[in-house]
Formats: C-alpha cells, sequence, structure tokens
C-alpha cells in the first residue's frame, strides 16, 4: 500500500479516487481496510504525518465559549496516521437497547433502527479492535466464558445491573491497544493509496450543491490541491466533520447538509468522574461487583472490566439518561504493593531484602490472587491508597450545544471550531442519582457503601472538573427525517450525493458506553453500503 507525503506528488498528477475517504482514525482506517482488495480506487488522506507534529496539532485549535473543556486537543483527538488510536485507553463497549430507542423523556433520542440492526456488525468490529467476539455486554454473556458466576444475590437488577467493558489488545503486542496506523502500513492492498500532511479545507459538490465532486487540501508548505471523487467519507471525527460541512460554504453561506441548521448541533460527550470512595482495605469484598476480569480469547487473554449499570426500568420509571459505575484501581496502586515487589524479586532488581520481606509479610494477599489470578480469571488484587467510585453518564440530546464557526480562522483560512457544549441538569440528576441507588442498595445489603463526594450529598451542581473526554458525538447526527438530522441511516448526508459522514458524530445519543467499538461497527456497516456501490455501478 503507497504511503505518500502531499508535498512530494507533482502538481502535474491528476488525484482521484472511485472513495475518498478523510480521516485515518478508528473510522476511516476500517473503511479504508474494509474496502481494500475491491476493485475501486481507494484513497486516504491524512491531516498528519506519521509522528507529531507541532505545526498540524495546531489546526485543532479551538474557541470555548461553553462548560469548561480540555484545551489541549491533543488529549482529544490526534492529527497522524492512526488519529486518535494512537492514544485511546483500549475501552470498549457496545450500546444498550435503549439507547436505540426514542424516549418520551429523553427529548431528541432515537435511531433510525434498532439494536438488532448493528448486532453482526459488532461481531465483525471485534478482529478489527482486538476485542473477544459475541460476549455480549451485559454479565450473563461475560461469566460463561469467564468460569465466573454473577455478582452475589441480593443486588436488586430492577434498579442496577451488570455491565462490561473490554479493551482492546494488539495482536502483537498485548501490553497495547490496537493502533491503527499499525493496521494500516501493513496492509497489502494495491487499490489503497495513503497521502499524508494534506488538510482537507473544503468540500466542493456541484452547482446545485446535490452531488458531491472533490475536496481541496493544503499540505504542509501551504500548496492548494484537489482530489476529484464522487464517494467522499468524512472520517475526520466529532469535532471535525462539523468544521468541514460548516466551512464548505462557497456555494451555500451555512455550509454543506445544514439547510436546517443542523451541522453542529447536539454536541454530546461523556460526564466520566469521581462520585465516591471505599475504603481500600476492602476493595477484595466488592469483587463481586467490580473489578477486572480475563476471559480468554482467539489471541490469549483479554482484559474486561466490570461494573454496575442504571436499569432500562429504572431509567424510564425516574426518566433519567443511561449511566454506569465503576471503580478504580490503577491510579492509585500502594509503593509497597506486594505484586510490584515479586516482579523487581524475579527481574533480580533492588532492593531485593526489603522486596522480599514486603512479599513474606503480603503471603495472604499473594496466595489470595494467584487464585483469583489462575483459577478465577481476574485481575491480581493490589495494596492501594485509595479506591474511587466513578461514574461515566449519557448526555442528552441538546440542539444548543454545539460546534459553530469562529471568527478567528487556522493558518490555512479555515474558520476554527468554535464549541458551546451545554451540560443540563437531567445528566447532573442522572449521576446523583445512580450514587445514591448504589449507596443505599449496599446498606441494604450491609455491604460497606461508598462514601459519596460532598457535592452529591449536599445536592450542589455538578462541579467543573467533570470535562470533556475525548468523546465528542451527535454534531450531524443520524435520521430517517432530513428535518431532524444530517445523515440518513446509511450515514449519507441528507440531499447530497455521494458525501457519507463516519464516526461518532452521526450518533444520535451517545449512550454511556465508550464510541469507538460502535464507530467501528457502523464504518463497517457504511463499508459494506460503499460495496454495494462498486457492484451496482458494475451491474449498470
Amino acid at each position: 500500500m503507497p504511503v505518500r507525503d502531499l508535498r512530494a506528488i507533482s502538481s502535474d498528477e491528476h488525484l482521484e479516487a472511485d472513495f475518498c475517504i478523510v480521516g485515518s482514525g478508528p473510522a476511516g482506517a476500517t473503511i479504508a481496510l474494509e474496502l481494500a482488495r475491491t476493485r475501486a480506487k481507494v484513497l486516504l488522506v491524512e491531516s498528519g504525518g506519521l509522528t507529531r507534529d507541532a505545526g498540524t496539532d495546531a489546526l485543532n485549535e479551538i474557541e470555548n465559549v461553553g462548560w469548561p473543556r480540555v484545551m489541549d486537543q491533543w488529549l482529544v483527538r490526534n492529527r497522524m496516521l492512526g488519529g486518535t488510536s494512537n492514544t485511546w485507553a483500549g475501552r470498549c463497549a457496545a450500546f444498550d437497547d435503549i439507547d436505540y430507542e426514542p424516549r418520551d423523556w429523553v427529548p431528541h433520542s432515537g435511531w433510525p433502527f434498532k439494536a438488532d440492526e448493528l448486532t453482526p456488525y459488532l461481531s465483525r468490529s471485534a478482529s478489527r479492535l482486538g476485542l473477544v467476539a459475541d460476549i455480549g455486554h451485559m454479565s450473563r454473556g461475560f461469566w460463561n466464558p469467564a468460569r465466573q458466576r454473577g455478582a452475589k444475590p441480593g443486588i436488586d437488577e430492577r434498579l442496577l445491573s451488570s455491565c462490561l467493558w473490554q479493551f482492546s489488545r494488539d495482536a502483537g503486542n498485548r501490553n497495547v491497544s490496537v493502533n491503527f496506523a499499525e493496521s494500516l502500513s501493513s496492509s497489502r492492498a494495491d487499490n489503497l493509496d495513503v497521502i499524508l500532511n494534506a488538510t482537507v479545507t473544503h468540500v466542493n459538490t456541484n452547482q446545485a450543491g446535490t452531488a458531491v465532486e472533490s475536496i481541496d487540501v493544503r499540505g504542509l508548505d501551504g500548496e492548494a490541491r484537489k482530489i476529484s471523487s464522487r464517494c467522499i467519507v468524512l472520517s475526520a471525527g466529532g469535532i471535525e466533520n462539523a468544521r468541514l460541512l460548516l466551512a464548505s460554504n462557497s456555494l451555500h453561506s451555512c455550509g454543506l447538509g445544514n439547510q436546517r441548521d443542523l451541522v453542529g448541533c447536539f454536541l454530546m460527550d461523556h460526564l466520566k468522574g469521581t462520585i465516591g470512595s471505599f475504603d481500600p482495605r476492602k476493595a477484595q469484598a466488592l469483587r463481586s461487583w467490580f473489578g477486572q476480569y480475563f476471559i480468554k480469547g482467539p489471541i490469549g487473554n483479554h482484559r474486561t472490566l466490570r461494573g454496575l449499570r442504571l436499569s432500562p426500568e429504572y431509567q424510564r420509571a425516574e426518566n433519567l439518561l443511561n449511566g454506569a459505575v465503576f471503580t478504580e484501581e490503577y491510579e492509585f496502586i500502594a509503593p509497597d504493593d506486594p505484586w510490584i515487589a515479586m516482579k523487581r524479586l524475579l527481574r533480580g532488581k533492588p532492593p531485593a531484602l526489603r522486596d522480599a520481606v514486603n512479599v513474606g509479610s503480603n503471603l495472604h494477599l499473594v496466595g489470595q490472587g494467584l487464585f483469583q489470578y489462575l483459577v478465577e480469571k481476574s485481575s491480581l488484587p493490589r495494596k492501594l491508597e485509595k479506591l474511587e467510585l466513578r461514574c461515566i453518564v449519557e448526555q442528552r440530546p441538546d440542539p444548543s450545544s454545539r460546534v459553530t464557526l469562529s471568527t478567528r480562522t487556522d493558518r490555512f483560512g479555515v474558520p476554527l471550531s468554535r464549541i458551546d457544549w451545554k451540560v443540563n441538569e437531567q445528566e447532573q440528576r442522572t449521576i446523583k442519582a445512580i450514587a445514591t441507588l448504589l449507596k443505599t442498595e449496599f446498606e441494604r445489603l450491609q455491604i460497606e457503601p461508598p462514601l459519596l463526594e460532598g457535592w452529591i450529598t449536599e445536592n450542589q451542581d455538578l462541579p467543573e472538573y467533570f470535562q470533556d473526554i475525548a468523546h465528542p458525538t451527535g454534531t450531524t447526527r443520524m435520521s430517517a427525517d432530513p428535518a431532524s438530522g444530517v445523515v440518513d441511516a446509511h450515514c449519507q448526508v441528507h440531499g447530497v450525493h455521494g458525501l457519507f459522514v463516519a464516526g461518532s458524530s452521526v450518533f444520535p445519543t451517545s449512550g454511556h458506553a465508550n464510541p469507538t467499538q460502535m464507530i467501528v461497527a457502523l464504518a463497517i456497516r457504511l463499508a459494506d453500503t460503499l460495496k454495494n456501490r462498486i457492484v451496482n455501478s458494475q451491474a449498470a
């Protein structure tokens, strides 16, 4: 697969492709790899290069006028081959069935298809992401392959039910998540080309604005080039997809696909943060509900994280959003943890005597850990300084939470993204509800409950340290009706033939799940749609 820098391509060379994909993160890379070895010519365009570049990073600058956000955009999105897969944590989950449903207590909710539509694509996403396929999001699908029992009797599943996250595992290095830069670089497809350091500045259509024709790109040297294609996929992320559509305004001042002023609206993320803590000495007693476990997959053991989520029944009864809780251990491992000492001893590293004493004085923890790891397939019990209870909560789709264009521009003359991200009362109420519900259930079961954060117990407003967590969602939302969304159920921009959008920006709702597995599943589904176009064009 040829990988070229735009600066090295002669200005005389006409650049064109059957399919042009903008962005090489999980969405764009997946579509490119799915289209590899077809008869179509596929061109993947990436704004960055093989390594991080400060000048390219600057193109991600934003203007924030809403709820406090992470301003270091490298922590949110990465302009280089592989996109955000260069820095992601690898945490994956599928949406719950309720996330797809129209909910009368959640305005603007509902997907244009049901959960079953994505089931085969979620299964196919496992190999792309280094996951175990078809283990299910809920505990009943997890405990069988993990050879575990479910949670101890007592938790009322009408209130809280088990949920599960998997962590991506690279086939070549079990200690890291899949990086799509490596997936692309290892491709041998001769129909797939990659052009690096090519920043898209405008998407061009016919005069009527009804069909896509090309994109304008700029290299690091500032030289402008044009790439022709009758099928273009924007997969540049939840902020950039909206920015590109809005900035492509040479024919229509409002931008592409924005006749109803919906591009950039409904910006969501996840509210994630600490809502309480447990006594770290009692960590083992919580493993029936929380903690990390391992399941065997095609490339070895895979790490999973267990937590609890609000049941669909409770969400309906209390008009709440979706949300989940889990415990965080690994940020708070104590310096005298016996497993750290044992690793140093096995590697012959000092201080050997102190480490030997440490291991000897914690033999109960070591023995318990070996049993849990080898028999129960759970993670090793660690000696902790702290054990936090954290939540991750869905946001309500809010049309006033949006991305627009700033009056400031980047060095290529493209307006910066102006972000007005909203946090609503319903989200705050959901966080307080799940925290209080867990505490009440643990007290009822005579389990030591969490010590909740003061802002929850005193019913105060959400603290501003709950910032975005690099999950920008919803800005080019999917809808069956052009009056309520930007793209249709197959991710084509309403009214613009051949222009597609991939990634979390098309999600109508955000659920509580980390978005990457959903992004990849939808990307595979879109790739199948594009493959059908190849078949149909050959038959015509």
